[in-house]
């Protein structure tokens, strides 16, 4: 799942670069790899050779043999008679393998304490589970804040608090409908379009008295939300807007980390 408009705007997290990215790149295997995120891109439908080539930019002979290479290891398949592409099945069990061994706080950690300094608040990062957010990464900004949900505290979903609210609004259909009624009130509905527009949830004061709260989901591989990354404290209501658009900017490139 996508983020909406809230997702164009300008980046205003602070980018953690990999310094290994600098170093010069193997061009065949780039360009191997682009083919597969364009395939997965374009998974609606078949891709013929010279829309696939097009799209990464590359000459049709050496996309085909891009193509060929990927179809012999499974990651591609190849269908003979409409001569169109689409990932392979190959890539089910490497996935599978990727999503059994991630680390969600190993991944989340350095953001979270990259937004918490930055902002000199308190940022934490919590992963969903069913009904629940379980908070496995925290950082103390701007001193201790003896208020701060202690690693491994769980918050169970509801309309109430910026954790929560981010990550229903972001909840597919067939995943609200499962859950009880009474968490899915009108003005809910509304007020997750908002949430959906800016990237982001808040609110002032509403979890807890005196204290202001952004977050945004995190999502995993497939498009899922696995989590949520949280700013709270004892800032002002003139603020929200920009730690929102930071925590929203942070929370996407964790999920870029993650696959998404």
């Amino acid at each position: 799942m996508h983020m909406n408009k809230g997702a164009g705007k300008k980046d205003e997290g602070s980018n953690i670069i990999d310094r290994t990215m600098d170093r010069p790149l193997v061009p065949a295997l780039d360009q191997a790899v682009q083919i597969l995120f364009c395939l997965q891109k374009n998974s609606g439908e078949k891709m013929t050779l010279t829309k696939v080539c097009q799209a990464v930019g590359i000459h049709k002979s050496k996309g085909h043999s891009i193509l060929t290479t990927l179809q012999k290891y499974g990651l591609v398949e190849r269908d003979s008679q409409a001569k169109t592409y689409t990932l392979g099945a190959r890539l089910i069990p490497l996935a599978r393998t990727v999503l059994d061994h991630l680390d969600f706080r190993a991944v989340a950690t350095p953001f979270v304490e990259v937004l918490a300094r930055e902002t000199g608040t308190t940022a934490w990062f919590a992963v969903r589970r069913d009904e629940s957010l379980v908070v496995v990464s925290k950082y103390e900004g701007g001193g201790h804040f003896w208020a701060t949900p202690g690693i491994g505290h769980t918050f169970h979903l509801s309309e109430k608090g910026a954790h929560s609210k981010a990550v229903l609004a972001f909840l597919p259909e067939t995943e609200l409908k499962a859950l009880p009624a009474n968490r899915l009130s009108h003005s809910f509905r509304k007020e997750a379009s908002s949430i959906r527009e800016l990237g982001y949830a808040s609110d002032l004061g509403e979890f807890a008295k005196g204290i202001n709260a952004v977050a945004s989901p995190v999502f995993g591989p497939g498009g899922q939300v696995v989590g949520v990354l949280l700013l709270f404290g004892t800032f002002s209501d003139d603020k929200v807007e920009k730690f929102g658009r930071k925590t929203a900017a942070i929370a996407r490139q964790i999920s870029q980390k993650l696959g998404h």
